[in-house]
């Protein structure tokens, strides 16, 4: 058409350009020859005649084209926007509806439509109009059992009023809607019938049958396998034996939904068996449905069943869509009677000491006493290579500073130099300039970036170890040369206490180092009330052979009388707004290591008052932070409680710090989340009395 445009218009000034010429030819033939005036003239006409109505002829002929097309045009979309496969649907700057084709209606199922806005037809939103008009952009939506691929975008419109061309901030919106159900549904279909793998591991294999006859560990063995492999059965899986202590199995995706939405049952099922076994025997599953390839889907799962041992087993993680989901891990984590691993960390501490110019210490932010205790006992075995050795601290709060009176009335020198421990105790600043390529730095009592004492430190140094008695976290810190992560050990201290005897034979404990030590492991345990097993008691044994005083721990430990009257008041106005759940709130404080002292004091006088199961207090800081803490008798994980806020822990002692939040923003969280634990811990009981009863 734009060929034949250009042709016409060509041919016009063509035949213009031809009527000049003869028009200049006849003028010079009139001049020379008079007489020939008349024939000329007579020429001339009928040649400007003839031309000009052929030319008109082209322009009616080519006007002529052009309305056929333009009416074939209007009636391809007339045709488009009735009988294609597209609902479509035009909305004013007012976001009401001003057109619709027949298709859009249909697939709405709606009738009367005009002057709706897209929310009240539409599944979105409230003030979905709003949204949708900011950016164009589509989206999957789902009517009347059918799916649909809905395309928006922002389009010019003209109300009555309004004068052509005048500028208007606001835009229409135009709705394109796509039946795409066959294609959603066969994607549905893959995603259900993904393969997920799966990583399912007798954890406490050693501990249950030790003890056991050989017919005993059979039927044990054999029942929970049989459990197991009848679980999967149920789930349409695979299962493959690997050894007698792990298994491999494989599920579809809409299958692991399944057993999320049972939190995996076969957990407690398998903790129930009884073969002549004393000790209850527990799983870790670890799942996986991320991959690209099976290599990737097989890595996943590997990790995952890590991080379950990690967080001290009994429980299964699951990794879906880069989320990692935890079930399970209400029993208590049992210490290991082997002490092989202790010995190995110590020996592998020894040589990344020994491969180092120098070596950093550093524990979590507002050290307590199982942070400074274990980081004396860490900067103990450093020394003790003659190492130059930095104990980097967060500031100098009271736990510090007590720790640090104490040592200097013992005059502990550590090097030759007559330094002793508060001239090797620095903060951030002054850490990062003895910091250089070839430099070690060990984490104690924490394996999370977010609540290290220095992040600029962390992120300095390379060479990094973990020495840390919580249960692993999804966010640990990584590019780790060793982690030894011991979730069955009362503290942090205690694992140094052990990693001293396999260390140096001939390293002897200062009475104030083995004061520090005992101090942490005091603190974490309640004075030996909570996640005390008999290497725990061991190690205090151990301390006290050293010199450990008791009595400087008890001094220690002492409040002064404002802070004695202040945890009364707290204590007396904490309330129980769910039975078994007590909040205590402590509003306007001053955010630092006493009100977070303060508010674990609180947390472990609740669970004390009888009836009560879970004890949390919570601090409303002045700068509109907020710190909690939470303890539990050990019927309810409030790890579990403070992971789903953020934060982490252990099974009976968690905390969490959140910015910018107030008590009543969380507190119906955290009793929602206690809650469910304790009606599942009713109902279980209740289906015990139930089969006692039976039997």
């Amino acid at each position: 058409m734009l060929n034949l445009f250009n042709r016409n218009m060509n041919s016009k000034m063509d035949t213009n350009i031809y009527l000049f010429v003869i028009f200049v030819l006849a003028v010079l033939v009139c001049y020379f020859q008079p007489y020939m005036v008349p024939v000329v003239v007579i020429i001339f006409v009928l040649t400007y005649y003839f031309s000009r109505r052929t030319l008109m002829s082209k322009e009616i002929f080519f006007s002529s084209y052009l309305d056929n097309i333009i009416r074939n045009i209007e009636r391809t979309n007339h045709y488009a926007v009735r009988k294609l496969d597209i609902g479509m649907a035009v909305f004013s700057k007012d976001g009401k509806l001003q057109w619709k084709n027949e298709l859009f209606q249909e697939w709405v199922g709606k009738k009367n439509l005009e002057g709706l806005r897209p929310e009240a037809i539409l599944p979105l939103p409230p003030n979905s109009f709003e949204l949708l008009s900011v950016k164009d952009g589509e989206k999957l939506i789902q009517m009347n059992d059918r799916y649909y691929n809905m395309r928006y975008c922002r389009v010019e419109t003209q109300d009555k009023g309004e004068k052509k061309g005048e500028q208007n901030s606001n835009s229409g919106l135009m709705i394109y809607l796509t039946d795409i159900t066959d294609f959603e549904l066969l994607r549905q279909k893959y995603a259900k019938e993904k393969l997920c793998l799966a990583y399912i591991r007798f954890d406490n294999y050693e501990d249950v049958m030790r003890g056991l006859s050989e017919t005993n560990m059979a039927n044990l063995n054999g029942e929970i396998h049989e459990m197991v492999t009848k679980w999967v059965a149920e789930k349409n899986g695979f299962i493959c034996r690997m050894n007698k202590e792990q298994s491999l199995a494989g599920f579809t995706q809409g299958a692991v939904a399944e057993i999320i939405e049972e939190k995996f049952t076969v957990l407690d099922k398998v903790r129930e068996v009884r073969a002549g076994n004393k000790i209850p025997p527990t799983l870790s599953i670890g799942v996986s449905c991320d991959g690209d390839t099976l290599d990737e889907l097989v890595q996943n799962a590997n990790n995952s069943l890590y991080l379950a041992l990690g967080r001290g087993g009994d429980q299964a993680v699951v990794v879906q869509n880069k989320a990692t989901q935890f079930f399970g891990g209400t029993s208590t984590v049992s210490a290991k009677a082997t002490r092989v691993r202790a010995r190995i960390v110590a020996q592998t501490i020894n040589e990344q000491m020994q491969a180092s110019d120098k070596v950093f210490i550093m524990g979590h932010a507002n050290e307590d006493y199982d942070a400074i205790g274990s980081a004396i006992g860490m900067a103990k075995l450093s020394l003790s290579l003659n190492k130059e050795t930095y104990i980097v601290v967060s500031g100098r709060n009271e736990n510090v500073s007590r720790i640090s009176e104490m040592l200097d009335k013992e005059c502990v020198k550590v090097s030759d130099h007559e330094e002793d421990y508060n001239s090797i105790m620095v903060e951030e600043e002054e850490a990062l300039k003895h910091i250089t390529p070839e430099s070690l730095l060990i984490l104690v009592d924490h394996h999370r970036e977010i609540l290290t004492a220095s992040k600029n430190v962390l992120e300095a140094i390379h060479k990094r170890i973990i020495v840390d008695h919580h249960r692993r976290a999804e966010d640990l810190i990584g590019d780790t040369v060793l982690m030894y992560l011991e979730p069955s050990s009362s503290s942090t201290s205690e694992l140094l206490t052990e990693l001293v005897g396999y260390f140096n034979d001939r390293l002897e404990i200062t009475p104030s180092e083995a004061t520090a030590l005992y101090a942490g492991i005091v603190l974490d345990t309640k004075n030996f009330a909570v996640q005390t097993g008999e290497r725990t008691f061991e190690a205090a044994a151990l301390l006290r052979r050293s010199g450990a005083d008791p009595t400087m721990v008890r001094l220690m430990f002492k409040d002064d009388m404002d802070v004695l009257k202040l945890r009364a008041r707290l204590l007396a106005e904490a309330k129980t707004i769910e039975p078994g759940i007590a909040i205590s709130i402590y509003k306007k404080a001053e955010k630092g290591a006493k009100a977070t002292i303060l508010a674990a004091q609180l947390a472990d006088r609740l669970i004390n008052v009888e009836g009560i199961h879970v004890g949390v207090a919570i601090n409303e800081y002045k700068d509109g932070s907020l710190g909690v803490s939470a303890r539990s008798d050990g019927s309810v994980n409030v790890q579990i409680i403070m992971e789903e806020l953020g934060g982490g822990g252990h099974q009976t002692v968690a905390g969490v710090q959140l910015d910018n939040m107030r008590a009543a923003d969380i507190e119906p969280q955290i009793i929602a989340l206690a809650k469910k634990q304790l009606e599942q811990l009713e109902e279980k009981d209740n289906n015990e009395s139930d089969s006692v009863t039976r039997c």
